[in-house]
């Protein structure tokens, strides 16, 4: 409560919003998961196959993406923001109703689409909303709610699935997007978003080609480019992990669903624990290496003593949600950074462009892990998650020290 004690009534309500909207964007990313097993016995697919969906919704957000956070800074975050969780609500509702597997990848590909406005729209709003000084802490609790969401899916989805069916519980979250994309609609006048007054002054005057070449060479600067390698090298190192837990953990050291799901509710609680330490820790340090290099090789260490040896149930769940903790930490200090690195006015397209990055990252891997499970391999799940982690270090402290450079030499 002290937390948001430090909250001005408006802001609080403007946290809220956007990160129940954050919360569920996670929630529908990660939604098929924890129903594979009865996905696969009714669609009868491989899980490589089964992996298809995920990869493709991945594929169709980051095509889409960076041109979604383009729109963001000029059409504005409210309006993309209620038609994505609009849009969203009903694809996921309408996959419930799907008859053939191919129905559930177009329904879920639509989902990835939608999904594109949260990251830069969010953003967005949250700049231009929030004071500077307690920025660190709105990025924690936004990116909380996003974590939240990754907690609560394993157990809705298969406790909406064990009193009903899979098609009732695809329905039911579908329609919940559904009516809170009109809930935030009614309450989008409260909302300010991060607008840069110069470019705004100029653009009567400067035609679209100019904007969009001054967009590019923002995007293709070093520190952004190196953010960008960083989403992706991040993506990688925890999108198996989250995806394929379960299924690794049972072939590895035959551990049941249920236990394979706690052990992966571990993680995501642990995650979403690890953020709200790690806002107090931006908020006071901001983005530093040292957070880096201690959350990052940390993590890693811990996949790699996970899939390396027999280790009693106990010890699994602590390992990984320590693994989770840790993770959470590192990211408002990664918002920090990309606010750091990026320009006023510019959080959409930079914010977007970094999500095309995460996205199609997750694309790639989504197939890759699941062949991992048809061949045997489930130690490669936490492995090649662990190497990937600790990559993502030199990636941080690229961008890092570069931004410090450019703000010596002003």
């Amino acid at each position: 409560m002290g937390r948001l004690a430090a909250f001005p009534a408006q802001e609080i309500k403007i946290i809220g919003l956007i990160s129940f909207g954050h919360m569920l964007s996670h929630f529908f990313f990660f939604v098929l998961p924890p129903l594979y097993l009865a996905l696969k016995t009714e669609f009868d697919v491989s899980y490589t196959v089964l992996a298809l969906p995920m990869a493709v919704y991945a594929i169709a957000a980051g095509i889409t993406q960076t041109p979604v956070g383009f729109w963001v800074d000029r059409v504005g975050a409210r309006k993309l923001l209620v038609a994505g969780l609009i849009l969203q609500g009903l694809s996921v509702a309408a996959i419930g109703l799907s008859t053939t597997f191919w129905q559930l990848m177009v329904l879920y590909t639509i989902t990835g689409i939608a999904n594109t406005v949260f990251h830069p729209a969010d953003y967005a709003i949250l700049s231009g909303s929030i004071a500077k000084e307690r920025l660190g802490r709105a990025f924690s609790l936004h990116l909380a709610s996003g974590n939240l969401g990754w907690v609560f899916v394993p157990g809705v989805m298969i406790g909406l699935t064990e009193l009903w069916d899979w098609r009732t519980a695809f329905i039911i979250v579908g329609l919940i997007g559904f009516f809170f994309g009109l809930v935030v609609w009614a309450f989008s006048s409260t909302m300010n978003e991060e607008v840069n007054k110069k470019a705004k002054s100029e653009a009567k005057s400067s035609d679209e080609g100019k904007n969009l070449k001054e967009g590019m060479q923002l995007l293709l600067s070093f520190p952004i480019m190196m953010c960008f390698a960083f989403f992706i090298m991040l993506t990688i190192g925890f999108t198996g992990i989250r995806s394929f837990m379960v299924v690794a953990l049972n072939q590895l050291y035959g551990l049941s669903d249920v236990v394979g799901n706690s052990v992966l509710t571990g993680f995501m609680a642990g995650s979403f624990v690890g953020v709200l330490i790690g806002g107090f820790v931006a908020d006071k340090y901001g983005p530093r290496v040292a957070t880096a290099v201690g959350t990052l090789v940390g993590a890693a260490i811990l996949l790699i003593f996970v899939g390396s040896y027999d280790l009693p149930v106990i010890v699994i769940l602590s390992a990984i949600t320590l693994s989770g903790v840790l993770q959470g930490i590192l990211l408002p200090s990664r918002d920090l950074l990309i606010r750091a690195v990026t320009p006023a006015g510019s959080m959409g397209k930079v914010v977007g462009f970094l999500t095309m990055g995460m996205m199609m990252a997750a694309a790639v891997v989504q197939p890759i892990f699941g062949w991992l499970m048809d061949v045997n391999e489930p130690r490669w799940v936490f492995w090649l998650s662990a190497i990937f982690v600790a990559g993502a270090l030199f990636c941080f402290s690229s961008a890092r020290t570069s931004n410090k450079q450019a703000a010596g030499a002003e």
